[in-house]
C-alpha cells in the first residue's frame, strides 16, 4: 500500500474513532442539556442532539444529511490517490472523510448527532464536525495557493 494512502486512511480512521469515542462518552455519562464548565468560562461541554445540520438548520432532513454525506465521502474515495498528492490535501481531505463518516453514523444509528463542545458564543458541536471544517479549510486553501490545476486531476 502507498505510504500515502496508508496515511489518509489512519488519519480519517483515527478521526471517526475519537469522534464516536468523545460521543459515546458524553452520550452515557451527560444528561441531555446538561452543562460543565471545561475550561474557565470559555469551554462548556454541553449534551444536545443534533437532528439538523450546522446550527441546527434544517431539523428532521437526517436522510438528506446521511445522502449527501455518502456521496461525498464516495467522491473523496474515487481521488484518494489524487488527493494525496500533497501533504495539506492528504491530511484535509483525510479530515474531512473522517468526520462526515462520524456524523453519518450517528444518524444512521442514533437518528441524531451528538453535540458537546460549547463555546457558548458558537453553536454546540462535536470532533466530526471539527474534523470537516478544518479539512474544509485545508482543502481550500490547497487549492488557493498550491493548485493551480496542473497538479490534480479530480474525477467528477
Amino acid at each position: 500500500m502507498n505510504i500515502r494512502i496508508f496515511a489518509f486512511t489512519t488519519i480519517s480512521l483515527l478521526t471517526v474513532l475519537l469522534d464516536q469515542w468523545t460521543k459515546y462518552l458524553v452520550r452515557h455519562r451527560f444528561v441531555e442539556g446538561k452543562s460543565i464548565k471545561l475550561i474557565g468560562s470559555f469551554i462548556y461541554l454541553t449534551y444536545v442532539k443534533n437532528r439538523g445540520a450546522a446550527f441546527g438548520i434544517m431539523q428532521g432532513g437526517r436522510w438528506i444529511f446521511i445522502l449527501i454525506g455518502a456521496v461525498v465521502s464516495v467522491l473523496i474515495l474515487i481521488n484518494i490517490k489524487p488527493l494525496t498528492v500533497n501533504g495539506i490535501l492528504l491530511l484535509g481531505s483525510s479530515l474531512l472523510l473522517g468526520g462526515i463518516v462520524g456524523n453519518i453514523i450517528d444518524r444512521l444509528f442514533l437518528g441524531f448527532v451528538t453535540d458537546f463542545i460549547d463555546l457558548r458564543f458558537w453553536p454546540v458541536f462535536n470532533v466530526a464536525d471539527s474534523a470537516v471544517d478544518i479539512g474544509l479549510l485545508l482543502v481550500l486553501v490547497y487549492f488557493i495557493f498550491y493548485g493551480n490545476g496542473k497538479n490534480i486531476k479530480i474525477k467528477p
